[in-house]
């Protein structure tokens, strides 16, 4: 009985592969999007290019680490104090859609881990490269 293969798994690979096939580019762009996202060359928030890995998010702040450069580093700074209620700095701009804006901006990073953290992404990117 042991050598008997299983029919269905069979099948279903051929359907993943072949639905891959038709959806190649839309497949492409959905890779580029999560590997773009969290490429450590550049800030994660506003995609300037970084000339070192020593700008980091701080650890310990129950975020997942990403790269900022300095600028956006101090303002993801003074809005994880915004959201703790600690004083706030006297910016201008640090108003309330400014608190909504990295509120939506962490969402995002937390969204785009989770799916490329998926079984499906995973099997996609491990179809695309064989």
């Amino acid at each position: 009985m042991k050598k008997i293969l299983n029919i269905s798994d069979r099948l279903e690979d051929k359907k993943l592969r072949h639905q891959l096939q038709a959806y190649r580019e839309r497949s492409e762009s959905v890779q580029r999007a999560v590997q773009c996202s969290s490429c450590h060359f550049k800030c994660a928030m506003c995609g300037y290019h970084l000339n070192t890995t020593k700008t980091s998010c701080p650890t310990g702040v129950g975020s997942p680490e990403f790269n900022l450069c300095e600028n956006c580093r101090s303002e993801f700074e003074d809005f994880l104090n915004a959201v703790k209620g600690k004083e706030g700095s006297n910016i201008f701009w640090h108003n309330s859609e400014w608190i909504n804006l990295w509120s939506a901006w962490l969402e995002y990073q937390h969204a785009i881990r989770k799916f490329r953290d998926s079984d499906e992404f995973i099997k996609l990117t491990r179809d695309f490269t064989e």
